[in-house]
Parts: C-alpha cells; structure tokens; sequence
C-alpha cells in the first residue's frame, strides 16, 4: 500500500524530479537517440540528475517514472546494467505502461540477456499493438534468440505497419541477413550498433 505524502514531501519530491529532468532531458536517447559518447559536461548534468532522482525516491520508493528516469540516463551513460536494473524496477511496479516494457526490452538486448529482451518486447507489443516499433524491438529479439521465423514475420509486420519506417526497414533487412546466413547473429544491441 502507497503511503500518504505531507504536503512538504509532494512539493519536494517534485522539485526534485523536475530539478532531475530539467538537467537530463535533452540529453538522453529518445527513439533511435545515439548522440555520440557524452562528454564531460554531459555527464557532470546526467550525474547531478541521478542525484536528484535517488533523493526523489527517497521520499517516494515506489516511484516508478523517476526509476524510468534514472533507466534513460545510465542507458545514456552506457552503463547498461545499470540501466536494466531500473527500467525492470520500474517494470515491476508498472507492468501496464508500453514505454516501461519497451525500454526494459531494449536495455535487456543491451546487455545480451535475450530471452528477457523477448519476453519484455512481447508485453510491449502486447501492450501497443498498433505501434511498428514495438514491433520492430520483437524482431531484435527473436533474431537475437535464434527464432528466424518469428524474427521475420515480426519485422514484416512492422514494415506492413509502416512502410516509410526506415528503422523498421533496417530491421528487416538485417533479420533476413542473420537468417540466410550472409551476416553472423548478434549477441548484444551493440553488435548491431558497430557496424
């Protein structure tokens, strides 16, 4: 059961989450994001968020949209581990919520854990149906997990979906590479991103 928050608690713990995403917000990975490796002062701003957001959740542990946060910024930090371990934090307390799904989902096939990448893409997809790139992350997934078949039609889906998406195109594309052979299976996101 939530606790009930003085009034000083709520105006504090929002302080801080605004104080939080003020300095984080353009600086994180949104969609396709990948600006390049932070730099110092990027990462002096992302840190000073954490702060905020760790002090935020202080006041509200349950607070499942500052775990989300902090998820974006070590996930912008390249600290991926990390980055799971709070977007399934805050999976956990929010289940229902797509972005929640999609960004544990990603940040799973960060670290090479895919059956959880699966698992997660799936509740995402499930969650927003109607939404390409849900089902374009699904298609990572299953490709990753050696599935070819669903991988394909996953990412044919998408393209059906969408058929300007270049990102689910892109997909696509390397999904039948994986599956005829011409390019070896990924392990890891990064595998894909360094080429």
């Amino acid at each position: 059961m939530a606790r009930e928050f003085t009034e000083a608690e709520a105006a504090r713990h929002n302080d801080l989450v605004q104080r939080g995403w003020s300095l984080a917000e353009r600086h994180l990975q949104f969609n396709e994001g990948g600006r390049g490796r932070p730099g110092w002062f990027v990462r002096s701003r992302l840190n000073r968020a954490i702060r905020y957001y760790e002090e935020a959740l202080r006041i509200n542990p349950e607070g499942w949209s500052s775990m989300w946060a902090l998820g974006k910024i070590y996930q912008r930090l390249g600290q991926h581990r990390i980055a799971l371990v709070w977007f399934r934090r805050a999976f956990e307390l929010n289940a229902d919520q797509p972005d929640v799904a999609r960004e544990a989902g990603l940040s799973a096939l960060d670290c090479g854990e895919v059956q959880l990448a699966v698992d997660l893409c799936t509740t995402a997809k499930i969650l927003r149906p109607e939404d390409p790139g849900l089902r374009a992350n699904l298609a990572l997934a299953y490709m990753m997990s050696g599935d070819d078949t669903s991988a394909i039609e996953c990412a044919q889906r998408a393209v059906a979906m969408c058929p300007e998406d270049e990102v689910s195109k892109s997909v696509l594309r390397l999904v039948n590479a994986v599956a005829n052979g011409s390019r070896n299976r990924p392990r890891a996101l990064v595998d894909i991103k360094s080429r």
